[in-house]
């Protein structure tokens, strides 16, 4: 193996090692790129993130729940995790943040994923 071969193949194993440690306090930690409000139950608008993007369910705490995970062949377009955090806002409402690990900018994979939580705060509406 040349030394260009093997120095390339230290950064990708680096690269997949970084991405293996990053768990929801690491992506928890970036500033949001998407946020909103809607008028809802916020467990309601979780359960259905995690359903459609099949990630992880964390519970902060009663009013705070954090549905997170590895993005799974979008690394290319410069997102590595994702994490939205639903909590709950007034009464009868509730607040979403999408949070993103990206090396790159990563404008239609963030839209994406916003476009769920979109969703998922409309059909958690429509329930009632």
């Amino acid at each position: 193996m040349t030394t260009r071969a093997t120095r390339c193949a230290a950064i990708l194993l680096l690269a997949l090692w970084i991405g293996a440690c990053t768990n929801v306090g690491h992506i928890q930690r970036e500033d949001p790129v998407r946020t909103m409000t809607f008028a809802a139950s916020h467990q309601t608008a979780a359960q259905c993130l995690q359903k459609r993007l099949g990630g992880k369910l964390q519970t902060e705490s009663a009013d705070r729940l954090v549905v997170y995970d590895a993005v799974k062949g979008r690394q290319s377009e410069g997102i590595t995790h994702y994490a939205v955090t639903v909590g709950q806002a007034g009464e009868k409402g509730g607040f979403a943040e999408l949070r993103v690990v990206r090396p790159a900018p990563a404008r239609d994979a963030i839209n994406e994923y916003w476009k769920t939580v979109q969703d998922c705060a409309a059909q958690a509406r429509a329930a009632g």
